[in-house]
């Protein structure tokens, strides 16, 4: 049917009556087009906190995307050590291949980390690895991406 704004979905439901069928399709594209417009509603809002072993922190499947960009950073903030890290990842699906090109890495202050992109079964995975010296970290990224 048709992907409609939050607010138009939500006023719909509050109405007090009887949804239609395509109320309920509405709902549904708009809830399956928001979760893949990736890096056009504010994902950059993504925030993990308490990271203290490898954690995947995000996938997605290779058939489903051409082009991924991801904007990541670390922090360790404690007894006074302030620790950050950020880095790039602009990564190209060509159907079973992967090309990774990590760019913009800085840091402030050592190695409070890692992150990296692997690949396998169809899925491309984002890990963070914090130093064993510095946890629990927080993560932040943002993504974005092309559809294949």
């Amino acid at each position: 049917m048709a992907k409609i704004s939050i607010n138009d979905v939500k006023a719909k439901f509050e109405t007090g009556d009887r949804p239609s069928g395509s109320d309920y399709v509405d709902l549904i594209d708009t809830l399956s087009a928001n979760s893949t417009d990736l890096g056009s509603k504010g994902n950059n809002e993504i925030s993990i906190t308490g990271l203290e072993n490898e954690t995947l922190i995000d996938s997605f499947l290779t058939s489903e995307w051409r082009s991924i960009k991801y904007l990541v950073s670390l922090s360790y903030v404690f007894d006074g050590q302030n620790k950050f890290y950020s880095t790039e990842f602009a990564i190209l699906i060509d159907h079973d291949n992967i090309n990774v090109n990590e760019y913009g890495t800085m840091d402030n202050d050592g190695d409070i980390g890692t992150v990296i992109v692997s690949t396998g079964s169809g899925v491309v995975s984002l890990i963070i690895t914090p130093n064993p010296d510095y946890k629990p970290v927080t993560v932040r990224y943002s993504r974005m991406g092309l559809k294949a």
